[in-house]
């Protein structure tokens, strides 16, 4: 009789390893930069409330570089209720430029105690946000526009 073969040899078994361990090797730094990218982008949603604010304060005449510079003239709440587990701090000037302050938090990775700024700019009546190349967290961590 012959003898039919059953299961894997020694080598499919290491080319199945190797294999793995090579995906692995590129997944890992992919997904930390994700979830560093994903906390960094805590910054955009609690700076939401501020960007309304000045948009509303645009166009209910205010031109840029004379915002008020006060929460209470601008509607917002105070600047330390700005605060999350990776967002120190939110605060703004009078030509609407908008800072959010990153914590020390170690899982921020590249990021952590860094900025990101936000810039209005005029379009015919409407402001448009951006990310300043100012902002000091890494390009591959910054929130879209």
């Amino acid at each position: 009789m012959k003898k039919l073969q059953q299961g894997f040899t020694l080598i499919e078994l290491m080319i199945v390893v190797a294999i793995i361990g090579i995906l692995a090797a590129i997944a890992v730094p992919a997904y930390q930069d994700y979830t560093i990218r994903s906390r960094v982008s805590e910054a955009a949603s609690l700076s939401g409330a501020v960007r309304t604010a000045i948009d509303v304060a645009f166009s209910e005449g205010y031109d840029l570089g004379s915002i008020p510079t006060t929460p209470a003239s601008l509607n917002v709440s105070a600047a330390a209720s700005y605060k999350s587990k990776y967002v120190s701090a939110v605060s703004y000037n009078a030509s609407g430029r908008i800072t959010v302050s990153l914590t020390t938090e170690k899982s921020l990775g590249a990021a952590a105690s860094q900025n990101v700024i936000y810039e209005p700019t005029d379009r015919g009546g409407n402001l448009s946000w951006s990310v300043l190349g100012s902002s000091t967290v890494p390009t591959k961590y910054r929130p879209k526009n």
